[in-house]
């Protein structure tokens, strides 16, 4: 059995004598009493004690360092624009109708075959034009007929006007009895109303004639022709084609009703310019005015109709499109940054400005918004830079790198 002395031979130490003085440490303690030296101390004691000298050193070791050293965070990097002075125009956006100024349902006025259709369909027409032939023939005959009735009215009323000459004369020298001269007389004058009743039917029947003849009442642009050659046209029921005028042209729209008042007031002051746009590409179809306003409010959707007249020289606006309007009814100066520099807060919106690489958040007043820009009314000025891209990523009062903005082929990327 190994002895206690035997623990301290191989580092040529006295056993005992030295053992109270590595345990020194624990001197008051229950242990150090435990270790009192009777003698020789034992193998397990001494292990226990090397453990707790090993151990304290250990917890020693897994300290808190002295002096620590902190790095301050490196700068964000971020993309920034300079505020600029300028104005935005106050808008109004909604969605149009293209309506024609007039739509003409051109129908026959007398029945007949048609003989020839003188127009393309959908061919641009001026008023006047020859659009359809309808037989005349039977009109002609009519017109005949009319001429020679006529002829014979002409000449009994000749007759009779000469025979009241003579009764008159007669009637003065008492020859002739007052009742027979006031037969010839009554006769005179009937044959008279004769005549302008054979006329009148002359001037029907040449109408006819004239209306065998079909022609364009506006300038306009001519649908298809509903009915071709060989068709019989019916008087006031079949409609030969529609045209429709188109030079100008309205653009119908409908507006809330809490505008109605800002658009009354720019109409006072001037008409508001109206832009219409194609509402897939963005492109401009043309500018009117404002030229009717609707005497009521929609009660069901709280809406009021317009309308605008374009000129539409060009015949880019077409009736049934749909297009969208931009209403302008003035504008409004200021302070203008990017849309995307204005960050929605809990206080309301606010921009990071960047002065001496130091990024301070601020809130801001904003006005109209318009086209990727906003107008900032208060909280801002020209000159002062705000960051665009980056934002997620800045504290308040935090450092920040500036780097160049990327091309427009190559998006920036929030970092």
């Amino acid at each position: 059995m190994l002895r206690d002395e035997d623990l301290w031979e191989d580092s040529g130490k006295e056993g005992p004598s030295e053992a109270r003085k590595q345990c020194c440490f624990l001197k008051g303690s229950r242990m150090t009493r435990n270790l009192k030296w009777n003698g020789g101390i034992s193998s397990w004691r001494l292990a226990g004690c090397c453990a707790l000298l090993s151990s304290g050193v250990f917890f020693a070791g897994c300290g808190k360092p002295k002096n620590p050293t902190t790095g301050a965070p490196p700068p964000v990097p971020v993309e920034v624009v300079e505020a600029r002075s300028g104005t935005l125009p106050i808008q109004i956006k909604a969605i149009g109708t293209v309506e024609p100024l007039s739509t003409v349902q051109l129908k026959a006025k007398v029945q007949g075959e048609i003989l020839q259709v003188h127009f393309e369909d959908g061919a641009l027409v001026k008023a006047g034009d020859l659009l359809f032939s309808i037989d005349p023939k039977a009109f002609e005959a009519s017109a005949k007929r009319a001429e020679a009735n006529l002829a014979i009215a002409h000449a009994a009323a000749k007759n009779a006007g000469e025979q009241a000459e003579r009764y008159s004369t007669l009637i003065q020298r008492g020859v002739a009895s007052k009742e027979q001269t006031s037969q010839i007389l009554t006769a005179a004058e009937s044959t008279k109303s004769e005549l302008a009743a054979r006329q009148a039917d002359l001037d029907a029947a040449r109408l006819s004639m004239e209306w065998t003849k079909v022609t364009s009442p506006v300038n306009g642009r001519a649908g298809a022709a509903l009915l071709k050659a060989g068709n019989i046209a019916q008087p006031n029921v079949d409609t030969l084609v529609v045209i429709n005028q188109i030079q100008p042209v309205y653009v119908s729209f409908a507006l809330p009703e809490n505008s109605l008042n800002n658009v009354r007031e720019a109409m006072k002051s001037g008409k508001p310019t109206v832009s219409a746009t194609e509402p897939d590409t963005g492109r401009l179809l043309g500018t009117g005015d404002i030229t009717f306003l609707d005497n009521t409010v929609d009660r069901e959707t709280g809406m009021i109709t317009f309308r605008a007249t374009f000129e539409n020289a060009e015949e880019l606006l077409w009736p049934g499109q749909f297009v969208d309007v931009t209403v302008v009814l003035g504008s409004q100066s200021g302070t203008v940054i990017p849309s995307l520099a204005v960050i929605e807060g809990q206080k309301g919106p606010q921009v990071f400005v960047v002065k001496d690489g130091i990024a301070n958040l601020r809130r801001v007043g904003v006005g109209i918004s318009l086209e990727g820009e906003s107008l900032i009314t208060s909280g801002l000025e020209a000159g002062e830079q705000v960051i665009t891209v980056g934002q997620l990523r800045v504290a308040p009062g935090g450092a920040v790198r500036v780097r160049e903005a990327a091309t427009k082929t190559s998006p920036v990327t929030e970092p």
